[in-house]
């Protein structure tokens, strides 16, 4: 078998694996509440709308929304128009951007390490928790991700070559598509790694060679594709997004989290291989030729803690650089010095996966099936069993590949069988079920703001913590509903009195009405 068929077959498994894992079941479990459902909401507000207006400036309940510009929202509209208003259709472009992103770590490791590698790192990145979390959840950082990881990569591929050589084209082209997605912070994410890895370069590129002036002119052209009208449109929008954005800086600013926040959550999104990474990060440290990935894996945490605003996903470009330096290294087999390492991190996963199949068996019990948790407890332990023999046998070689199997077992069967049952506790998908069969009626969200209610009712619903209007609207002769919260819950009830009959129930929401369940 030739190189370039070996490379290409690497490629293809590489794509089966992680497709599978981010396109499995995608449809499966309704929309989260609140993030995932809002991105979806807003993208299906600009499907269903006509016009300029409604193309450039997104809505949610169709009133102006101005928190994030309208490129990722394109993208989801037109997975609507060819899968159909859903939950695969909202996730697609997550899933879609999640393997471009993986492939492009293949692409870039292949050249420089061979097959092995680039399937390590493309797997490190598909099964970490945060790759794959991600991949499957319809927000805007797994596309700001691959825009990221596709710059970079370019970039950093165009430094190892030799003097002279034309400027480059691909980190400017990504991270404009970035400004698109998600603003400006795109733009810093592609150029500061860069910087750093020109900066430590032996010899350092010229100035002339960066080609500045086109780059840059090549990052505004693209904004402007989406800035410019939308600065026509609607001026005040532009303003609005730049002062949300500035708000995210200071004391003020929503999710606001401490310094070290992302010291604690980076290693939770590279899990389970936050266990094997010491040693690869260690020797990239000394190594000129593996410490560009290291700075970029950084950068990113440290440029996201200048903010006061802090979300775990945030951090998820950091990935690709982590996946790279891991990945890579346990596809090549341990070191010598690994071995300890390998040990150590694999009698730790086969704790975890001990203790995860008991909770599978006994803490999940009135949330999961039976057959699912028995199957979850099962896989668990078969997985934890083979790693501690593989350690009594002294065949530390063998955990990789061990972990490797844990996740790819695990996680189709947290698709299938956990994420249903979560999903319905944080989606509203059940109650506009039962609206939407009772006929029209207006809707009252009660001291709440649930996307996913507006997305399954397909129209907006009215958002009020006014007692008197729920009231008013319960004591007509029209049906009519109400949404709440476990906080409204005795409220609503005092409320409404008799006309508050319940038609759903869950830990965290339930659903009146001013007519029992069935009644005409």
């Amino acid at each position: 078998m030739g190189p370039t068929t070996r490379a290409v077959g690497g490629a293809a498994l590489l794509a089966l694996v992680a497709g599978a894992l981010f396109f499995q079941d995608l449809g499966r479990y309704p929309l989260l509440d609140p993030d995932e459902a809002r991105h979806a909401e807003v993208a299906r507000e600009m499907a269903a709308g006509h016009g300029l207006r409604r193309l450039f400036l997104p809505t949610l309940d169709l009133e102006p929304y101005r928190e994030k510009p309208a490129g990722y929202y394109w993208l989801v509209a037109l997975a609507y128009g060819a899968l159909g208003v859903g939950e695969a259709a909202a996730r697609a472009v997550s899933a879609l951007a999640a393997l471009v992103a993986v492939l492009s770590l293949y692409a870039y490791a292949l050249p420089r390490w061979g097959v092995p590698a680039g399937l390590g790192a493309g797997l490190v990145a598909a099964t970490s928790a945060g790759g794959f979390g991600l991949a499957r959840y319809g927000n805007l950082d797994m596309t700001l991700t691959a825009c990221v990881t596709v710059g970079v990569l370019g970039g950093l591929s165009w430094l190892e070559r030799p003097a002279p050589r034309r400027a480059p084209l691909v980190p400017y082209v990504a991270a404009g598509l970035g400004l698109l997605v998600k603003g400006p912070l795109a733009v810093l994410l592609v150029a500061g790694p860069l910087a750093l890895a020109a900066l430590v370069q032996r010899p350092r590129p010229r100035v002339a060679e960066l080609g500045l002036v086109r780059g840059t002119l090549a990052v505004v052209a693209l904004g402007a594709l989406l800035y410019v009208p939308v600065g026509l449109l609607d001026a005040s929008y532009l303003s609005a997004f730049a002062a949300t954005h500035v708000r995210r800086l200071g004391s003020e600013s929503p999710h606001a989290g401490p310094i070290h926040y992302y010291l604690l959550w980076l290693p939770a999104l590279l899990l389970p291989w936050t266990l094997f990474a010491p040693g690869p990060l260690r020797r990239a440290a000394r190594d000129p030729a593996r410490r560009p990935l290291l700075l970029w894996a950084v950068f990113v945490p440290a440029v996201l803690t200048l903010a006061r605003g802090k979300l775990a996903t945030y951090a998820l470009s950091a990935l690709a650089p982590l996946a790279l330096l891991v990945g890579t290294e346990l596809a090549s087999g341990p070191a010598a010095e690994e071995r300890t390492t390998l040990r150590l991190g694999g009698a730790l996963a086969a704790l975890v996966l001990l203790a995860g199949a008991g909770a599978a068996l006994f803490a999940a019990r009135g949330h999961l099936a039976l057959s699912v948790r028995v199957l979850l407890a099962a896989a668990a332990l078969g997985w934890a069993v083979g790693l501690l023999l593989a350690l009594r046998r002294e065949r530390v070689d063998l955990v990789p590949a061990a972990v490797l199997g844990a996740v790819l077992t695990l996680y189709p069967l947290g698709v299938r069988g956990v994420a249903p049952a979560v999903a319905a506790l944080h989606s509203d998908r059940e109650a506009a079920r039962l609206i939407t069969g009772a006929g029209a009626a207006p809707v009252v969200a009660f001291g709440i703001h649930d996307p996913s209610l507006t997305f399954y009712l397909r129209a907006p619903v009215i958002h009020t913590d006014d007692t008197r209007l729920a009231r008013d609207l319960f004591a007509g002769d029209r049906l009519a509903f109400l949404v709440t919260g476990r906080r409204h819950f005795a409220q609503v009830e005092q409320l409404l009195g008799a006309q508050a009959h319940l038609w759903l129930e869950t830990p965290r929401r339930r659903l009146y009405a001013n007519r029992a369940n069935g009644s005409t």
